[in-house]
């Protein structure tokens, strides 16, 4: 597994403040997501997004698997724990912990939903 960073997100509970945050701290711009309630970030690399009204007070980072299957075994393998992959247009992701309670995502290209 490579384990390169892909993709990150900012969370917030209100999305202006969120927006005017890291907008006015890094000159982001922020636009309507594929689906409501999601706002992608236009400016760093890697791409990110904001989903809203998302209470965790931490960014959760995407690291690139090509085989999100064998990616989600290896981390319960190793004692962390893993929600269910969840498929989207650009491939399919599992939110993670590892074994010491620190969140993360795994993130495989393609295979999504068309």
């Amino acid at each position: 597994m490579s384990g390169n960073v892909t993709y990150f997100e900012v969370p917030g509970n209100d999305i202006a403040a969120t927006e005017r945050f890291w907008s006015e701290l890094f000159g982001w711009t922020f636009y309507e997501g594929n689906f409501p309630g999601y706002s992608m970030i236009q400016g760093p690399e890697p791409m990110g997004g904001a989903p809203h009204d998302e209470s965790s007070p931490r960014p959760r980072i995407y690291f690139a698997v090509e085989d999100l299957d064998a990616a989600v075994a290896r981390v319960r393998k190793l004692g962390g724990t893993t929600e269910d992959p969840v498929a989207i247009p650009s491939g399919v992701f599992a939110h993670c912990t590892d074994d010491q309670g620190v969140e993360f995502s795994l993130f495989q290209e393609g295979g999504g939903e068309s």
